[in-house]
């Protein structure tokens, strides 16, 4: 058993990190009686998958978690143990490779000479006929413009209600920001999120995307950037946008800000300009 400090070091990461990883629900340790958090060989090799996946190949920390849980459900080995392999398909298959191609006009000569594989490879992955690495994934991901978590397999049932505090944990690379995600449906296009910031937190660095977005705030404030104007949004405020448009967002009061946030995902004719 190892404290937090000799676990983070163990797996080359700081203890907030394990303190974040745990916040959001993705790990939970284990306490002894001077209620000192501790971890045993499971948990050191969970969180090296997780720091694997969500650092070297730019994953988020939700769906390395979903890649590892995948794994051990369908008794194939645990990412985090083997830090050579890329995950097996039965994690990541799916018809959405395929679709997204064609949706956009796009033959598999186009995508294959974009993200540097061959044609044959690429219709290989396309039907799930072959393993193949993160890196890959994640570039033909970006290529269409969208999450890889969108092409994770789906769930294998639908729950249609998530109760008063649930809500699955979404890990998005900002500090102090805890987002969870308010649907528990597979195969479902929208998405509505509940983020709870807190003071000097947010999205300071503009970006864009495809899709459109509608965000309620709960309770609390926050500086709204959408193009060149920026917005206050209060308790009772809501703002629609298209993801297109330049946009950023910080909690720059005092107490915490919570948001109930849903957008859709884009889907364009055509990703990238080859």
């Amino acid at each position: 058993m190892l404290s937090i400090r000799e676990a983070a070091k163990e797996i080359g990461v700081v203890p907030a990190t394990i303190r974040n990883w745990e916040k959001q629900g993705i790990i939970s340790s284990k306490r002894i009686k001077n209620g000192y958090r501790v971890f045993d060989h499971v948990d050191i090799t969970r969180m090296r998958g997780l720091k694997r996946y969500s650092r070297e190949n730019k994953l988020s920390v939700n769906a390395a978690n979903i890649i590892i849980g995948r794994a051990k459900s369908q008794n194939t080995h645990d990412p985090g143990e083997e830090p050579g392999q890329g995950p097996s398909m039965g994690i990541l298959k799916s018809e959405k490779w395929k679709q997204c191609r064609l949706e956009r006009g796009f033959v598999l000569e186009d995508v294959a000479r974009a993200v540097q594989i061959s044609p044959s490879y690429l219709h290989k992955i396309e039907n799930k006929q072959t393993n193949v690495s993160l890196d890959i994934l994640q570039r033909l991901a970006d290529f269409y413009g969208e999450d890889l978590l969108y092409y994770i397999a789906d769930a294998p049932s639908d729950q249609h209600i998530v109760r008063k505090g649930g809500g699955e944990p979404i890990e998005i690379g900002l500090k102090g920001v805890l987002v969870k995600s308010l649907i528990a449906m597979s195969k479902f296009s929208l998405s509505v999120l509940l983020f709870t910031a807190e003071p000097n937190s947010g999205r300071a660095k503009s970006h864009l995307h495809h899709g459109e977005e509608f965000l309620y705030i709960l309770s609390g404030k926050i500086h709204f950037i959408l193009v060149n104007t920026e917005y206050v949004l209060s308790a009772g405020d809501s703002l629609s946008f298209r993801s297109s448009d330049n946009h950023a967002w910080f909690n720059r009061e005092k107490k915490e800000a919570r948001i109930l946030w849903t957008y859709t995902p884009g889907r364009h004719p055509a990703a990238q300009t080859i």
